[in-house]
């Protein structure tokens, strides 16, 4: 009996501390509670606060804001109008110029077709007078053209045997078109193996010499029958400088000179030109 009072009293004296833990614990709670909640008003309060700080000063922004655009919109709209006078004022001195300049060039027109019309007139007059100069001039050319072809042909004739080459044949003003082509040799000797074509002129002068080479070319397209033959130049005249003889002995050509009714060689190291 004694042993279950003790019992008893000892349970008694942990659920009195037990209750007594439990009112500690509820009374910490309520302050803890108490300070949370205080905690969180002063946050509310200060968020809050902030809050109307920040709103107050985005309205500030927006108002400065609006005020700048406001402003930059005044001033784009004075540049832009500023732009289209100064735009208009180009136009009208651009017009201006354009008009200006059109009355200039109308005007310089004129002056050109008069002068045209007189250059017309002035070069009419010279071409009349230079056909007059040419028929002149042409009947003497070609007389000493013919001239130096009969002297040079009548000597050839006379004569086939050029240093160690001699000729059976000699023809002359051989002219031929075929397939579209055409020329015309003034001197051709010919034996059973070699040729040789020889341009003349009364005066020979060095811008001629290659054409000598058109002519070698030309006979052989002209002439197929002769495919098989040694072919070689020369060039032959009343006068010459020293450059066109030297020229054409560059090239490998005969160079033949009329010395009283002789023909003078004056180059015989000559160059063969057989098919390409």
């Amino acid at each position: 009996m004694q042993k279950d009072t003790a019992n008893y009293q000892k349970v008694w004296s942990l659920l009195q501390e037990y209750i007594q833990a439990n009112k500690e614990a509820d009374r910490q709670l309520k302050e803890q509670m108490k300070e949370t909640d205080r905690l969180l008003k002063e946050q509310v309060r200060e968020t809050d606060r902030k809050m109307k700080e920040t709103d107050r000063l985005l309205k500030e922004q927006v108002r400065e804001t609006d005020r700048l655009l406001k402003e930059q919109a005044r001033e784009t709209d004075r540049k832009m109008k500023e732009t289209d006078r100064l735009l208009k004022e180009q136009a009208r001195e651009t017009d201006r110029k354009i008009k200006e300049n059109d009355r200039f060039l109308k005007e310089q027109a004129r002056k050109a077709e008069q002068r045209m019309e007189e250059t017309d007139k002035q070069l009419d007059k010279t071409l009349k007078g230079i056909e007059k100069l040419e028929k002149t001039v042409g009947g003497i050319g070609n007389s000493n053209g013919f001239y130096a072809e009969e002297l040079f042909f009548n000597s050839f004739s006379k004569n086939m045997t050029i240093g160690e080459l001699t000729f059976d044949s000699i023809d002359r003003n051989m002219h031929r078109i075929s397939k579209g082509l055409e020329d015309e040799f003034d001197i051709v000797l010919t034996n059973s193996s070699v040729l040789l074509i020889i341009e003349v002129k009364y005066n020979y002068h060095q811008n001629d010499v290659e054409t000598v080479l058109k002519k070698i070319d030309n006979f052989r397209q002209l002439y197929p029958k002769y495919k098989d033959y040694k072919i070689f130049g020369g060039i032959a005249g009343l006068t010459m400088t020293k450059e066109t003889i030297e020229k054409a002995s560059e090239f490998g050509f005969f160079v033949f000179l009329q010395e009283g009714n002789d023909i003078k060689v004056l180059n015989d190291c000559v160059k063969e030109y057989g098919l390409k």
